[in-house]
């Protein structure tokens, strides 16, 4: 028994220390070096992004889809949206339609260290949430606020166009 335990707690911390070298040797961006190549795991979800999202919930996820957008954000910023009236817009839409449930999702620029970049889409997400509370938008209809970093990126360039384009938040929608 003690000879099984002891297996396996070697075999996670081997395996966890391969993991940790290979996330190191791809996850490490000095925000000083002008990049030219993009990495080509990005590829699945810059094609995922292009493309119109899969309705699977009827014409009320349609609608929402239609009508809540995307917010963006200034390189390095949490707390101030760089589009503050599509903000707003999404909140009347949400006022108009209060049965309707989401999901809060925060996304960061490849800029910089991987948990930084998770710890920026966090507190993006986070503000955002607060901020459709504090508007009038019931916190239970929010069924979660969630960060992904840098892990989903819109555009794989690395270049100032497109890191613009991966700080956002987006919104999910949720059948009740």
């Amino acid at each position: 028994m003690k000879w099984r335990l002891a297996f396996v707690v070697i075999t996670v911390l081997f395996l966890s220390s391969i993991e940790l070298s290979a996330q190191q040797g791809t996850s490490e961006v000095s925000t000083d070096v002008a990049f030219t190549e993009a990495p080509t795991d990005v590829a699945f979800w810059v094609a995922y992004w292009g493309k119109p999202r899969v309705i699977l919930f009827g014409p009320e996820e349609e609608a929402f889809n239609q009508n809540v957008h995307e917010i963006l954000f200034p390189w390095n910023e949490h707390d101030g949206p760089l589009n503050p009236n599509t903000l707003d817009g999404n909140v009347q839409w949400l006022k108009d339609h209060p049965s309707d449930r989401f999901f809060i999702e925060g996304y960061a620029s490849s800029r910089g260290e991987l948990g930084y970049n998770l710890d920026l889409s966090k507190q993006r997400a986070a503000w955002v949430k607060q901020t459709l509370i504090s508007k009038g938008i019931a916190e239970n209809r929010i069924v979660l606020a969630v960060p992904w970093g840098q892990l989903l990126p819109v555009c794989p360039d690395l270049n100032d166009e497109c890191w613009s384009k991966n700080r956002v938040v987006r919104f999910v929608y949720s059948p009740s």
